[in-house]
C-alpha cells in the first residue's frame, strides 16, 4: 500500500528583515507544497503511531516558514497511478519510514519544454525536524 500525503508550505516574508527582537512580523505567503508517497505495510496502515511519526518528520513550523499536511490517502498498490497524484511538471517524493526517520527520494525535472528527469535527490528527515542530504545525482547538461 501507499500513503499519499499532500502538504502546504508557507514562508514568512516579514521575518526576512526581522532583527530578532520583540515579536516577529507576520507576512505569510503560501509557496505550494509537496506530495509524499510512502510505502506502507498492512500493520503500519493500522497503527496510529505510524501516522504520528510520519507527520512529525514532515511537518515543521518556525518564525520563518511552516509546512503542514493538508490531507492524506491510503491507496492500494493495484489502484496507485503516479500520474494522478502530481501534475506533469512535478514529481512526488517517494519515501519509507522506519525508526523515526523518513528516507526520501525525488526526481529532479528540467524546467524547460522537455520536463525531462535530470537527476535524483535523496535525503533523510527525522522526527526532530532534522534533514540530511544523502546523495544528489545529476546528468551532465547537454548543449543544444
Amino acid at each position: 500500500m501507499k500513503l499519499v500525503i499532500n502538504t502546504q508550505f508557507k514562508e514568512n516574508y516579514g521575518a526576512h528583515d526581522w532583527d530578532g527582537k520583540g515579536e516577529c512580523p507576520q507576512y505569510w505567503k503560501f509557496k505550494g507544497g509537496d506530495t509524499y508517497v510512502i510505502e506502507v505495510s498492512l500493520a503500519e496502515a493500522q497503527d496510529p503511531s505510524f501516522y504520528d511519526g510520519v507527520a512529525k518528520c514532515i511537518e515543521h513550523s518556525s518564525d520563518y516558514s511552516a509546512e503542514y499536511i493538508l490531507y492524506s490517502d491510503l491507496v492500494d498498490e493495484i489502484d496507485f497511478d503516479p500520474s494522478s497524484i502530481v501534475e506533469e511538471w512535478e514529481t512526488a517524493i517517494y519515501a519509507t519510514y522506519k525508526d523515526g526517520v523518513l528516507s526520501c527520494s525525488k526526481e529532479v525535472i528540467a524546467h524547460d519544454l522537455t520536463n525531462s528527469v535530470v537527476g535524483v535527490r535523496t535525503w533523510l528527515q527525522d522526527e526532530n525536524g532534522q534533514r540530511e542530504c544523502q546523495l544528489d545525482r545529476f546528468e551532465e547538461a547537454v548543449a543544444v
